[in-house]
């Protein structure tokens, strides 16, 4: 009887000493995150709605004077959504700073317009003149400085020219393209027929996508734009052509040597900025690094960072990395995608669930797609040894064609420096 009961009294003890334990866990875990401090923030943003770059179609009753600033050119819309952009991130951030100052706040812009005009709406929203800043009777404005990238490499990537991409684009995408072509080939048969081209294909569909900015701007469209599809799941016209354009897209991207050919620069980037953040070294800006940029930019990245998730990017949104670090001196990041209404925390690769995700784990986990820097880039995008593994090709393959092409494809390889 006393064995027994000195086993149940030692149950007890034990029972009461773990949930002690426990208690004592979540206080420390508790005190730790609340002593964990927002030390940094580098985001970047697609610009705000615009206008198409040219006409649509030719048939297209739209023309420039339907733009009010031109073609390409940011409209209304797209200003209002970079502003109430930066007003997100004066609410989201307002305790961390509160005033422009060029030493804690640096905004890059690539050379669009589109893109440079988008962060100066944005840099209205987040800093409104207040105080001693105030200038103008009424307004709230002040023009704040933004720098302007001097190559398309990493805040334009899609407009970089890099040979060693262009053939790996073109190797992995072949079949994809082929199969679309000849599954769609009555669709765009049709679309020959209302568009005005003389010879509709898929890339020729694709600028088709700009009238999707004419519906969003309620300019009225004529009924073959709604026509129904039922081979294609009742889909309408516009809704394939949207499909097609998602398609092609993300097909820029979505393979590890496309994202590291495009994306692999600014995340390196990134991956630096936040390394020196986490051992404590100067930096400039000192607190808020921004971006300006575009669509393609942010797939790029995102696909890169191993989070793309096969969608289009919507105007005005944006991607965030914020790195924390806690009294002892402990350093993470977070990263957030905000999709122009709704902010969603994604998991970087390499990194546990929950917000113990450290820069050295997304490193190691993202190495295989990191560029180091534009030299870098330049040499493995001219590098004829690149090129050549990338699409497979040997002088050889030139005598495994047909006769007629012979000649065309020496003078192929000829110019790409294989032979």
């Amino acid at each position: 009887m006393r064995a027994k009961e000195e086993g149940r009294l030692w149950k007890i003890y034990g029972i009461t000493l773990l949930w002690t334990c426990d208690i004592l866990v979540q206080r420390v875990n508790a005190q730790g995150k609340s002593e964990e401090e927002l030390v940094y923030v580098q985001a970047i943003w697609r610009h705000g709605d615009r206008a198409p770059n040219h006409l649509p179609y030719p048939n297209d009753e739209y023309n420039e004077t339907a733009w009010p600033r031109g073609w390409g050119q940011i409209t209304n819309v797209g200003m209002m959504q970079m502003y109430e952009l930066g007003q997100f991130f004066r609410r989201r951030y307002s305790s961390f700073i509160t005033n422009f100052n060029g030493e804690d706040v640096n905004l890059v812009s690539s050379k669009s317009g589109r893109a440079i005009v988008s962060g100066l709406v944005m840099l209205r929203g987040f800093f409104p003149a207040s105080g001693q800043e105030l200038w103008l009777h009424n307004e709230q404005w002040q023009p704040l400085p933004i720098q302007v990238a001097t190559t398309d490499a990493m805040l334009k990537p899609t407009s970089f020219n890099c040979l060693t991409y262009n053939m790996e684009s073109e190797k992995e995408n072949e079949v994809l393209f082929r199969n679309i072509s000849k599954q769609y080939a009555d669709f765009f048969d049709f679309l020959t027929n209302v568009t005005g081209y003389k010879k509709m294909n898929f890339k020729k569909a694709l600028s088709l996508y700009n009238i999707q900015r004419e519906v969003d701007h309620n300019m009225t469209q004529p009924s073959w734009v709604y026509k129904v599809w039922p081979q294609f799941g009742n889909e309408t016209t516009i809704s394939i052509v949207n499909s097609l354009k998602r398609i092609h897209r993300i097909s820029e991207f979505n393979s590890p040597k496309k994202a590291r050919l495009r994306g692999g620069l600014l995340m390196e980037d990134w991956i630096d900025r936040a390394k020196n953040v986490s051992l404590g070294l100067p930096i400039t800006p000192r607190k808020i690094k921004l971006y300006s940029g575009h669509e393609g930019t942010m797939l790029a990245l995102m696909y890169a960072l191993g989070v793309g998730n096969d969608l289009l990017i919507p105007h005005a949104s944006c991607a965030i990395m914020e790195i924390y670090k806690t009294a002892n001196n402990h350093t993470t990041i977070r990263f957030f995608y905000k999709n122009g209404t709704t902010v969603y925390q994604l998991a970087l690769p390499g990194c546990p669930a929950g917000d113990n995700c450290t820069i050295a784990l997304v490193e190691k986990a993202v190495s295989a797609r990191s560029v180091r820097d534009l030299q870098q880039l330049n040499e493995i995008c001219s590098s004829v040894a690149s090129a050549q593994s990338v699409v497979g090709f040997s002088k050889f393959d030139c005598l495994n064609i047909p006769p007629v092409a012979v000649m065309l494809c020496i003078a192929y390889q000829m110019f790409i420096g294989i032979l």
